[in-house]
């Protein structure tokens, strides 16, 4: 084998390994920084709902107290603002979600209905 093929043998693995090496420095890159962003915006999203219950404390649910004595608004839950913002937002972003523990083991009188029929499915299925 001559000297120049033997050259540009070593050229070419040099080439190769520097590929590699610069292609797993670039996904390790790109991966920390998509995690991070996701990260970032999902810190973003939850500050968002507690400024959105925070606002229903102060300033909605003082409002409504003469209407509460006479019957329950859901309006005056501060968890119910935060469920009815992300329900809006899920419109046009539907992977993005919000659930708030506050409510009545963990659930919004939405999925209340639900899961009381999935419950009673399960049960006549397991009855049966």
């Amino acid at each position: 084998m001559k000297l120049r093929a033997k050259f540009n043998l070593v050229l070419l693995a040099v080439f190769v390994l520097g590929l590699l090496a610069t292609g797993f420095v670039s996904y390790t890159m790109l991966h920390r920084n998509a995690r991070d962003e996701v990260i970032q915006n999902a810190g973003i999203m939850m500050e968002a709902a507690l400024a959105v219950r925070g606002y229903t404390l102060r300033e909605i649910k003082p409002l409504l107290e003469l209407q509460l004595r006479r019957a329950f608004l859901p309006q005056s839950v501060s968890a119910f603002a935060a469920t009815q913002t992300f329900a809006a937002l899920r419109t046009k972003y539907p992977d993005y979600t919000y659930n708030s523990k506050t409510t009545p083991r963990g659930l919004n009188a939405s999925n209340q209905a639900a899961l009381r029929n999935f419950v009673s499915r399960v049960f006549t299925l397991c009855s049966t």
